[in-house]
């Protein structure tokens, strides 16, 4: 099995730990935007849904770039 190097072992730490901050950020902006347009109950109760779709599709997302990165170098 190929190892990646020790700085890259680090760096992606950093970078998931990062990616996690601003999916989290991401998706709190994206349910605020989201309450903001939405009037009826029904859909203000879809809260919780907007919320994690948008944490998991951005962290996701920053997931696969960080792999093609690690792929790319190693």
């Amino acid at each position: 099995m190929n190892f990646p190097s020790p700085w890259i072992t680090i760096l992606t730490f950093v970078a998931i730990f990062f990616s996690g901050f601003f999916s989290f950020m991401f998706s709190k902006k994206t349910v605020e935007l989201y309450l903001s347009k939405v009037e009826t109950k029904f859909l203000k109760s879809l809260e919780p849904l907007i919320g994690s779709i948008g944490f998991v599709s951005s962290f996701g997302l920053s997931l696969l770039i960080l792999y093609y990165f690690i792929i790319q170098v190693s």
